[in-house]
């Protein structure tokens, strides 16, 4: 955790008058909180420019910041180099990284293992969204132009796990490393034929894709529903009716539960803080993203991808909750 020391500017003659002859106060510690984030715009942005604005309020000598970033993956090396505080991070990538399988099987052993988890926040499910007229299932895809989510996001990451699944390379699909709105204005400009990344139930960007009247949201394939839930924090998982803007019907496919994490750098004292701002701050969170509404004390401590860090495990533990 990184701190500063910083003295307040004195203005004048009388008050430098003052200030020679006077004892110097004690210098003041900031302690700065830096959440990794994702893409600007998205759900891990919103929440954590939310996060910060509570704990500038309500942590006295702190100073919180959000940091955009290429997502999970990135955020999960930021957090191994302690270059940020805490992050939100796709668990089920959480958990290859701990345990340096999937895409990390080839990272130095132990880089990962200062990883701590603070908070289960919300389901992050697929989406599969298609444009072209001629999709119906994932193995359509082969040939198309299709949005993938950004590199090294989670998306993609699942994105590769599935194409492993099918026997695919990027050689076999046209793929677009894009997401949020730049996606958005490519389904607009019939520039791509499918969407297949993740985002969370009543996320703003899967409406404006269902606003621009093209695309149906199809069924994940069910064997690629069991492939990426075997052996994973990934479950298999219904989007409601009520969430899909499409149409009135549910979606099966898988989610992963989204991690609020941190490292062993951190004090237990500190997390403590951030974990119980963060909960007793709750309403108001919600107010910046409706996710919010899905961080309860009951699931906070499901699904995590590797140990809880000691500051929230002592939260948890007054909360009656462990």
């Amino acid at each position: 955790m990184l701190r500063t020391t910083f003295a307040a500017g004195l203005v004048g003659f009388t008050a430098l008058a003052f200030a020679v002859s006077a004892p110097q106060p004690a210098a003041a510690d900031t302690d700065f909180i830096r959440i990794a984030t994702a893409g600007s715009g998205g759900n891990y942005y919103r929440l954590g420019g939310g996060l910060a604005a509570i704990y500038n309020d309500v942590l006295d000598g702190s100073q919180a910041s959000i940091q955009a970033t290429g997502g999970s993956v990135e955020n999960l090396d930021l957090l191994a180099d302690q270059e940020v505080e805490v992050a939100y991070l796709t668990g089920s990538v959480g958990q290859q990284a701990f345990t340096n399988t999937g895409r990390f099987q080839d990272r130095p052993q132990g880089r990962y293992d200062g990883l701590r988890a603070i908070a289960t926040v919300y389901p992050n499910p697929q989406w599969f969204i298609a444009i072209d007229d001629d999709i119906t299932s994932l193995r359509d895809l082969e040939g198309k132009r299709v949005s993938v989510g950004t590199q090294g996001g989670a998306g993609e990451n699942w994105w590769r796990s599935i194409m492993d699944h099918l026997g695919w390379t990027y050689a076999d699909i046209k793929p677009e490393f894009t997401v949020h709105q730049a996606a958005i204005d490519q389904v607009r400009n019939r520039q791509i034929d499918a969407i297949i990344w993740p985002d969370a139930p009543g996320s703003a960007s899967i409406q404006q894709v269902a606003d621009t009247g093209f695309g149906r949201v199809l069924d994940l394939d069910a064997d690629v529903i069991e492939k990426m839930t075997t052996d994973s924090l990934d479950y298999a998982y219904t989007v409601p009716a009520s969430a899909n803007p499409f149409g009135e019907t549910p979606i099966q496919t898988f989610a992963s539960p989204i991690t609020f994490a941190t490292h062993s750098g951190m004090s237990d004292d500190m997390v403590y803080a951030l974990v119980k701002a963060m909960f007793e701050n709750k309403e108001r969170l919600i107010g910046v993203h409706p996710l919010a509404e899905y961080m309860t004390l009951e699931n906070a401590t499901s699904g995590l991808p590797f140990p809880l860090h000691p500051g929230a495990e002592r939260f948890y533990r007054e909360m009656g909750v462990l």
